[in-house]
């Protein structure tokens, strides 16, 4: 039961992940030719919908690590 939970949270977290990397992706341009965010150039975008994604994301990576931190016997 517990592989099947970390292996859930694993998953919520490379979801999250990449949420958050398409809402960037449609909000902010690349610099030519390349995959570098070109933040000089981003068009308008709704902060509260980026903080969203990226707290999505932050959630999933604290909530695998205490899975991490008991496996490993940390404190």
């Amino acid at each position: 039961m517990q592989k099947e939970l970390v292996e859930q949270k694993i998953k919520d977290l490379f979801k999250a992940r990449s949420d958050f990397f398409d809402l960037l992706d449609s909000v902010v341009p690349k610099k030519e030719g390349t995959d570098i965010f070109d933040f000089d150039k981003q068009k308008d975008v709704d902060l509260k919908d980026v903080y969203a994604k990226f707290y999505a994301y932050d959630y999933s990576v604290r909530k695998l690590l205490i899975d991490v931190y008991k496996a490993y016997e940390i404190d």
